[in-house]
C-alpha cells in the first residue's frame, strides 16, 4: 500500500518506558514511527499536551546485530484513544540527542522503503 500522508509512517515493535510524575515507570509497546514522532501503546490513559520522560529501546539498523540502543528523550503527547485494552497514543519529540534522532531517521528510511515494496 502507497502512503499517502504528508509524513510517511512504517510498522516497528519496539519497547520503551515512559516516566509519570510520581517517578514510577510504565511499558510502552511503540508501533509506527514518522518523522519526529511516533505512536505508541500504553497500558493506562496519560495525559495529552503534556510533556513525558520516555525511554525506548531501538535495534541496531543492522539486521545480524542484536545491539540495542537505549534512548532518553522527552516527548509530548498529540493525542491519546482507548482501542480495545490499550490506549493509542500519539507523541512527538521535544528533546533527543543528535546521534538518537539520527538512528530514528536512519530506522524510519529503511522501514519506510521497506513497506512500500509490501
Amino acid at each position: 500500500m502507497i502512503e499517502l500522508r504528508k509524513n510517511p509512517r512504517a510498522n516497528v515493535t519496539w519497547r520503551a518506558a515512559i516516566e509519570l510524575d510520581d517517578g514510577n515507570a510504565i511499558p510502552l509497546k511503540v508501533v509506527n514511527i514518522s518523522s519526529g514522532s511516533f505512536l505508541f501503546h500504553s497500558p493506562i490513559a496519560l495525559d495529552a499536551n503534556k510533556t513525558y520522560r520516555l525511554m525506548m529501546e531501538m535495534p541496531s539498523i543492522d539486521q545480524s546485530s542484536s545491539l540495542r540502543y537505549q534512548v532518553p528523550c522527552k516527548v509530548m503527547l498529540l493525542h491519546i484513544r482507548l482501542s480495545g485494552d490499550w490506549y493509542q497514543v500519539g507523541a512527538r519529540f521535544t528533546e533527543i540527542s543528535n546521534l538518537h534522532q539520527n538512528l530514528f531517521d536512519a530506522w524510519l528510511s529503511i522501514t519506510t522503503r521497506f513497506d512500500q515494496l509490501a
